[in-house]
């Protein structure tokens, strides 16, 4: 238990992230070099998700015990369960071969736009909020993957956001993000 403490913050935490960094690495460079080559994606992507997920866990364990409620800990858990469950799966048909290979290469210049765009949309949420970066993180991500219909963005955003508002505001009474220029502005 104290080994899950220490990587569940603080440094632990980095270390924690440097190993399965690593881990991930190493198990990538074997899938590359190996006969199994042709289905690295399908590997490679759930052992991540493993990772992810294992890291997730980690932290989740460190939420307060309710005692006989049910704690902060169990939505996370099930969904770290799930994920564990069906991504060992996939690598596991990815290894004996019952998935397909994997496709050819892409338009990876998009993928790494769009991951850009990603970690700029979570690093903004932080000084305007949740919803106003939410809005400008959907809609141009939907215009940039050649979506064009503006009727169907803007009500797939709002939607959203309502359905944000709804399921974690009202129903989980988690608080989104209100971020530092709101909260500044109206106090």
């Amino acid at each position: 238990m104290e080994l899950i403490k220490f990587f569940g913050k603080g440094t632990g935490f980095w270390v924690l992230l440097a190993i399965l960094a690593v881990i991930f690495l190493g198990i990538a460079l074997i899938v590359l070099k190996s006969s199994k080559k042709r289905y690295a994606g399908r590997i490679l992507i759930p052992v991540f998700f493993t990772e992810l997920a294992l890291l997730f866990g980690i932290l989740a364990l460190g939420f307060p015990d309710k005692g006989d409620e049910v704690g902060p800990g169990i939505v996370p858990g099930l969904w770290i369960i799930g994920i564990l469950g069906f991504s060992i799966l996939l690598i596991i048909r990815a290894l004996i071969k019952h998935e397909e290979e994997d496709p050819k290469w892409g338009r990876t210049d998009k993928v790494a736009v769009f991951i850009v765009m990603t970690i700029v949309y979570l690093i903004i949420m932080q000084f305007i909020g949740y919803n106003l970066s939410t809005i400008i993180y959907l809609i141009p991500g939907m215009y940039y993957l050649a979506y064009r219909d503006w009727k169907v963005m803007i009500s797939l955003t709002a939607g959203w956001i309502l359905f944000s508002y709804f399921a974690f505001y009202k129903l989980l009474y988690v608080p989104l993000p209100r971020g530092l220029l709101i909260e500044w502005i109206f106090g």
